[in-house]
């Protein structure tokens, strides 16, 4: 038997759903790889979600919550700076050429923030309420509403019982037919998975714990706003206390910060932050926590007890889009024999490009029945010379733990190539 361990509910922020052809493969072999970590000024603290990219060109990446942040550029792009910016800090260019010369890219940038008491709103500032109701209601005028491609890096590592026990990446393309449209029975994303390695499993449990990819992206919480207000007033969720927390600045915007605490039923509490705008009240920035309690069917399912995640938006051409996605499931899980595992997972989608599209490239008769990256054969390749570009797991010094586990049997330069081919042995059982 095999537990399908699932991350279907409201704070699953992305979720994937693969399909066939999407665009012809680009020319990954020239790609150029700029990797570092960004800091704040005058000390080690790490500045996660910080935008990274290029000046002159729609090419970025994001920080992960290390600070630390990977780079690829396609062959043919040139230019002199770097910009580096992030809500509550000053937004700042290097050159290039001088950061290249450093072996380990180290990037310092500089707090700017004004505090409000928690509980002191200005009699010139909206409540709380009235500034979540504005950015709902100008999602179609704040979000990219036309069809577009994005290109992405995804990454996913889980851990049993403390020890790591698996690990893939992939090189990603997501199409979206209609982006941030006003329309609740919208087309989901589709993604092309180009390139993929994935690392020996190890799990000694009798379950299957990936992401589900069973609702492409249909958890971006603001492109499909519509439908998770319906699902909210269906669970009969409310909100416990809503508030505006302090004021700060993205490049030269003022930024309300909001907390939040909501509640559900079955004792479900949801807790989180909000980034919004001031001038046009686009929000920037998500963070969620969802707490489940723990019980005998829920340990058996293997669901969730604690998912944190965290969704950034990027601007492109005055409208702002999904360029980053990151989800974390703590799980206790117990089998038929009452053996327990308690399980930890987490998984980061980072988009580094994106390109305006009339049509949609990929025809309805070529869509692939979605299931995960783990199990689907035909995604199962290795190419040396692709991954070469993408080194910043194998380099980081915070993933030395993380690799020691995975590399128990053998060099994670040996278990790639073995593993581009793999045969599902045990059916997959869904147990939501």
């Amino acid at each position: 038997m095999c537990c399908y361990i699932s991350s279907k509910f409201w704070a699953a922020i992305f979720l994937f759903t693969l399909f066939a052809a999407l665009m012809p493969l680009p020319a990954w072999a020239q790609v150029q790889t700029l990797s570092g970590v960004v800091r704040q000024v005058g000390q080690a603290e790490p500045v996660p979600f910080a935008n990274v990219g290029l000046i002159g060109y729609n090419l970025g990446t994001v920080t992960n919550e290390k600070g630390e942040f990977e780079l690829h550029i396609p062959p043919g792009i040139t230019t002199d700076s770097l910009r580096v910016s992030c809500i509550g800090f000053h937004t700042q260019t290097f050159p290039l050429a001088q950061l290249l010369q450093n072996r380990q890219i180290v990037i310092e940038i500089t707090p700017r923030t004004y505090h409000l008491q928690t509980i002191t709103i200005l009699p010139d500032e909206p409540s709380a309420y009235t500034i979540v109701k504005h950015a709902l209601q100008r999602i179609p005028d704040n979000y990219l509403t036309q069809s577009y491609l994005m290109d992405g890096f995804y990454r996913e590592y889980f851990a049993e019982n403390g020890s790591y026990v698996g690990f893939a990446e992939a090189a990603v393309s997501v199409f979206d037919p209609a982006g941030y449209t006003a329309h609740d029975d919208k087309i989901a994303e589709t993604i092309k998975v180009n390139q993929l390695r994935v690392s020996d499993l190890y799990n000694k449990g009798n379950y299957v714990f990936y992401i589900d990819l069973a609702y492409a992206l249909n958890h971006n919480l603001l492109r499909n706003a519509p439908y998770w207000q319906t699902y909210a007033n269906q669970l009969k969720i409310e909100t416990s206390f809503l508030q505006t927390d302090s004021i700060t600045f993205y490049n030269n915007d003022l930024v309300y910060c909001l907390s939040f605490q909501l509640e559900g039923k079955k004792e479900t509490t949801y807790k989180g932050r909000l980034f919004i705008r001031k001038t046009d009240y686009a929000v920037l920035r998500i963070e969620l926590t969802v707490f489940q309690p723990q019980n005998k069917t829920r340990n058996e399912k293997g669901l969730p007890y604690l998912t944190q995640t965290t969704t950034t938006f990027a601007e492109y051409e005055g409208k702002l889009y999904m360029n980053y996605a990151k989800a974390g499931h703590e799980v206790l899980y117990t089998d038929e024999n009452q053996q327990e595992y308690n399980l930890s997972f987490y998984s980061e989608l980072f988009i580094h490009r994106i390109t305006p599209m009339a049509v949609n490239p990929l025809p309805e008769n070529r869509r692939e029945k979605p299931v995960s990256i783990f199990y689907l054969n035909r995604y199962r390749t290795y190419d040396p010379d692709f991954w070469r570009q993408y080194t910043q797991f194998e380099k980081s010094a915070h993933n030395q733990s993380i690799i020691a586990d995975l590399e128990r049997t053998r060099p994670l330069s040996q278990q790639y190539p073995a593993n581009g081919k793999l045969k599902l042995q045990t059916p997959l059982h869904r147990a939501y």
